[in-house]
């Protein structure tokens, strides 16, 4: 019988894609060197370069097997002996090398990661793809499964692994750290992406979905960030297969690596047939998270939490895995903003008095998402006493007026790869998602400069924005603002630009009933989403 098939994507900044420094071990170095601290020499997954015969010592995997020795077959020898190949996999090796220098070379350090005059150590231990991790993880590199046994994945399904925003790349092959692989260490060269990068994200796993019958994905990337992807990724695919998003708070190779575990836990959950229909999910720590409510509160195991105050735990790997909840709000194939239901480009009256639209490219000829159609949604938090005077002058918000004039000189341009969706989420007292009279002021001129303004919560927002409080800001729900601003990206894709008034600070009544007319059907979706 075939097994079933996962695609497992390599996404930034992924702690579950990278590894500790791979150090010199003592027995790679020489006499009068730096000889690591303690008793035992340090190993590594290693190929064997040809095949070797050795002899096993009985009776050495646990203290007590000699307890029981009887039960053990005498062959009258105190050893095993037996034939290791290259084929067989990695084994536990002492890592033996060296950086160039000097006749015999220089062993290599935790600290070059830091030293720039060795451009911080000129070698990657980011991943470039999950085929190696997969490979210890079977290979019990990282653990023996419940029963003792290895090939914990490989026995259960098939995997394609696809590097569609990966932590590591080929620096010999050509590939751009910021371009083509985004790590995040050493500091010095971490590199982020970007928006643009969005559309690559949902097309790389768009099209390898479409492309072969899989049972499920996985998609890997950094802690922190993760939460956002899984929610972009439940909102634009159009499918019912599980989506299963995993991180790591530690590295993979590293004591009490967590990551390993939620790669076995994603994939129990694909092959179990109890995701389908659930959408994205997060995988962490034994607990299945909805998309939507994920987020990292602390960099350990057990770090990630629900927001929006009302569940987002579906369900538990158990054994056996079980499904307790399922969501309430819309997603992937059911999703109003999905990739089916997105135009190839959206029209939408640039000013409230205009006869013609506007019209914006969304798609490019096969049907994918344009890097410079992912909108620009910028972040505004209030806090208490941030007035700076009695007036709610918004010329004081000299943040989000700048915004607003990049913004409008963006939609300007006749450069194609200029952006031309742009709004603002606003960060407001929870549940109101009110604030500053100033912040007000300037982010009703960005409404009526064609800028969709969302209001939500602080931090991690319980109660519901309430609804009808305002006809030109959209109300964001129990969305916290990152999310928020996942769902006004996708949204603008969708829908475009409110329509501007004339003189933004004076809309007439006309242009107020226009936005507000427009702003309803932003409305809808974020009630619903």
């Amino acid at each position: 019988m075939a097994k079933p098939r996962i695609a497992v994507f390599s996404g930034p900044n992924a702690t579950i894609s990278n590894s500790p420094a791979l150090v010199t071990s003592s027995k790679g170095r020489l006499p009068g060197e730096r000889m690591l601290e303690g008793r035992f020499d340090h190993i590594v997954g290693q190929l064997l370069y040809e095949p070797v015969t050795v002899r096993i010592k009985k009776f050495s995997a646990h203290p007590l097997e000699e307890d029981s020795r009887e039960l053990y077959h005498d062959d009258g020898k105190e050893y095993y002996e037996v034939e290791l190949r290259p084929e067989d996999g990695p084994y536990l090796l002492p890592y033996m090398g060296r950086r160039k220098g000097g006749p015999d070379g220089i062993p290599f350090e935790a600290g070059d990661m830091s030293d720039p005059e060795l451009n911080y150590g000129g070698r990657q231990f980011f991943y470039p793809d999950a085929s190696r991790i997969f490979a210890d993880i079977d290979r019990t590199i990282s653990g023996r499964d419940e029963r003792g046994e290895a090939n914990i994945l490989d026995r259960k399904a098939d995997f394609d692994f696809i590097r569609a925003l990966p932590s590591g790349g080929f620096t010999s092959r050509g590939e751009v750290g910021g371009v083509d692989y985004f790590p995040y260490r050493p500091p010095a060269l971490a590199r982020r992406p970007r928006h643009k990068d969005l559309a690559r994200i949902t097309n790389e796993v768009s099209g390898t979905l479409s492309a072969a019958d899989y049972e499920g994905m996985i998609w890997m990337q950094g802690s922190p960030t993760v939460e956002e992807t899984a929610y972009w990724l439940g909102l634009m695919l159009d499918t019912d297969m599980p989506v299963v998003c995993c991180a790591s708070q530690r590295p993979h190779g590293q004591l009490a690596n967590d990551g390993d575990r939620n790669i076995v836990d994603a994939v129990d959950y694909i092959v179990s047939g109890l995701g389908k229909g659930l959408g994205a999910v997060g995988m962490q720590d034994q607990q299945i998270f909805a998309a939507r409510e994920l987020k990292k509160g602390d960099a350990r195991p057990g770090g990630y939490k629900t927001t929006g105050g009302h569940g987002g735990v579906l369900g538990t790997i158990g054994p056996p895995i079980t499904i307790w909840y399922k969501p309430a709000y819309r997603h992937t194939s059911a999703s109003k903003v999905n990739l089916s239901h997105m135009p190839d480009s959206v029209e939408f009256q640039d000013k409230a008095d205009d006869s013609g639209l506007v019209s914006v490219p969304i798609k490019d000829g096969d049907g994918r998402l344009r890097g410079e159609a992912i909108p620009r949604v910028h972040l505004v938090k209030f806090g208490f006493l941030m007035e700076e005077d009695k007036t709610h002058n918004p010329d004081h918000e000299v943040d989000i007026m700048a915004r607003i004039e990049r913004s409008l000189a963006e939609q300007a341009s006749e450069n194609p790869e200029s952006p031309k969706l742009h709004g603002f989420i606003y960060e407001g007292q929870s549940p109101y998602g009110t604030g500053a009279g100033g912040q007000g002021a300037a982010l009703e001129i960005a409404t009526y400069s064609g800028m969709p303004v969302v209001a939500v919560g602080r931090s991690d927002p319980w109660g519901t924005v309430p609804l009808g409080r305002s006809s030109w800001m959209i109300a964001g729900s129990n969305l916290d603002s990152t999310k928020a601003r996942m769902l006004l990206m996708a949204s603008m894709m969708k829908l475009g630009r409110l329509p501007k008034a004339s003189d933004p600070r004076n809309p007439t009544r006309e242009e107020r009933n226009a936005v507000a007319s427009k702003v309803a059907q932003y409305q809808e979706i974020f009630s619903s989403h």
